[in-house]
């Protein structure tokens, strides 16, 4: 399978991000590679980063760290798509257009975030990574397990055929949309940073996206419901640029890897697990605790079987669900 950008559409993003802010140099004494995330500075995901940024910095006797630009640079697309010109060195995100990892994102295709990184491990993993680098040029560090995806509604639900007819915001990411297609929900792809406007003026009824980031953007102040039981899991992409990886030294390529995969444990996935108990009271607090969907999920699992099971198949080629499958979680 073979994926292409058009040169048009990077310059076009290149073009927003540039317009947005103006990205210092590198120093000379040091080497501070540009990180870009759409989500805000107190994010799992960017708590992880500064967290990786720090012991980098310490690692190396202070000649590699991250200078974050969180939240401030536009949507996901225009950040990975400005990493593949150069305008950034690292994107961390959901959003990658790639179909290996837009599936991965379907309710229930991982038994659990435990099998989802064991899976990553797997040649499933090595086909995503490949696909990655064949399109943007860029190394994958690793996956970050952010936590689950879940369904925020404005108005409420009792079973997810309720979705039915209701316009959700989905993620440019084709598992996102396959599922809420498949409870016959109206995907509406809306850039990141647009949907709390968009909830607020009504274009969509809902939004499907991780739950930490949509506490940390205040979603629960113009969506007042949010569904308890995962509608997917997110897995932050930790990519960075084949020109920066290879700007460094082997031993620093080593200390970058192998602090990300050590880190990811406990400041990405152990933190993720935490905060979402917290990230549900915040939606309990502003809206009252009627505000928290707890729905029998216990058929979602054999729902959702045939429509992953296509989907790994088709991306991966034939046996590919049952070869997930066994990998145990």
């Amino acid at each position: 399978m073979t994926f292409d950008i058009s040169r048009r559409g990077l310059l076009g993003g290149a073009a927003a991000l540039a317009a947005t802010v103006a990205l210092p140099h590198r120093a000379r004494a040091a080497t501070i590679f540009r990180y870009g995330n759409a989500g805000g500075p107190q994010t799992v995901s960017n708590t992880f980063n500064l967290a990786f940024s720090n012991a980098m910095k310490d690692k190396t006797g202070g000649e590699i760290s991250f200078e974050i630009f969180a939240g401030t640079l536009g949507g996901e697309k225009d950040l990975i798509e400005s990493m593949a010109l150069g305008s950034l060195d690292i994107y961390n995100g959901a959003y990658t257009g790639i179909e290996e990892f837009d599936i991965l994102y379907s309710p229930y295709f991982f038994k659990n975030a435990v099998q989802a990184k064991k899976v990553m491990e797997s040649e499933i993993g090595a086909k995503c990574s490949a696909a990655l680098t064949e399109r943007y040029d860029a190394k994958l560090l690793g996956v970050g397990r952010l936590g689950s995806y879940n369904l925020m509604l404005k108005d409420p639900i009792t079973s997810l055929d309720d979705l039915k007819g209701r316009k959700i915001r989905a993620p440019q990411i084709k598992g996102c949309i396959e599922a809420l297609s498949h409870f016959g929900a109206i995907p509406t792809p809306i850039p990141f940073n647009e949907v709390y406007l968009s909830l607020q003026s009504g274009i969509v009824d809902g939004v499907l996206t991780a739950l930490n980031p949509a506490v940390q953007f205040k979603f629960y102040e113009v969506c007042k419901y949010v569904v308890v039981p995962d509608f997917g899991l997110a897995l932050d992409k930790e990519v960075i640029s084949n020109a920066a990886w290879n700007s460094m030294t082997p031993e620093q390529q080593e200390i970058m890897q192998s602090t990300f995969d050590a880190l990811e444990t406990t400041d990405y996935y152990e933190v993720g697990v935490k905060a979402k108990k917290t990230d549900f009271k915040a939606w309990s607090d502003a809206n009252g605790p009627e505000a928290l969907i707890d729905l029998d999920a216990s058929g979602l699992i054999a729902a959702m079987e045939p429509v992953n099971k296509k989907l790994a198949d088709e991306a991966f080629g034939p046996g590919a669900w049952d070869m997930i499958n066994a990998i145990e979680g």
